[in-house]
């Protein structure tokens, strides 16, 4: 049985809003717009999910964003089909370019495909890329890096103390300067003044003249 599709199947009549709405609910992805799909890592889970263990998903690099990285992962996409014996080609050089149309019409393809070859069973995308080692930065990251890159409570600053009520009511009044015990005045040595004393002055000694003359006059008085 040929893969290949005729134009007037009616897998390309599927609309682009529900291509979406299915990949994106298939492989726990957030595209939004078909051309998403030009990286062909989309395509390349697509048929991990259709044949596990068929895909070289470690290989895959989903957040590839040049063509040269399209072209490897539709390498790998390539040697899938090779593996299960599907003879679709792929225009890669067309489809590297990220137009509209051309990437709409191969992922009108794959949805048939897939609806054709899956066997109905449940398939976790995440953890799939997880055994495979395969990066899309729409994956929750784990716990463990999560908690290393946030920071710690101790690094956050600390919020700024809120005033106390009786602070916030109350406006500071203005210390007032204390007066000091010693007033800063001119110090004057006091006079000092002697006490008058109760005892009479003693008379003055009477000269050696005034001596002589009582002598005489005694000396008169005996003759």
């Amino acid at each position: 049985m040929s893969d290949n599709f005729g134009m007037m199947e009616g897998a390309y009549f599927v609309g682009r809003v529900e291509l979406l709405n299915w990949l994106n609910d298939l492989l726990c992805l957030g595209y939004t717009k078909i051309e998403q799909t030009a990286s062909a890592a989309a395509h390349c889970q697509v048929m991990d999910a259709i044949y596990p263990g068929k895909v070289a998903l470690h290989k895959v690099n989903f957040n590839a964003k040049y063509e040269h990285e399209f072209v490897k992962n539709f390498k790998v996409l390539q040697e899938s089909f090779n593996k299960v014996g599907c003879d679709k080609y792929i225009d890669v050089q067309k489809l590297i370019k990220a137009k509209h149309q051309d990437n709409l019409e191969f992922m009108q393809w794959m949805k048939k495909y897939f609806d054709i070859h899956y066997s109905g069973g449940k398939y976790n995308a995440v953890e799939r890329r997880a055994q495979a080692k395969c990066v899309y930065d729409g994956d929750s990251k784990p716990s463990s890096s999560f908690s290393a890159s946030s920071p710690s409570t101790s690094s956050k600053p600390a919020p700024p103390s809120t005033p106390s009520s009786s602070s916030s009511s109350t406006p500071p009044t203005a210390s007032k300067p204390v007066p000091s015990s010693t007033p800063n005045t001119a110090v004057t040595s006091p006079v000092s003044v002697i006490p008058a004393s109760n005892n009479p002055a003693p008379s003055p000694t009477p000269s050696s003249s005034s001596a002589n003359s009582a002598a005489l006059n005694t000396l008169f008085v005996i003759t």
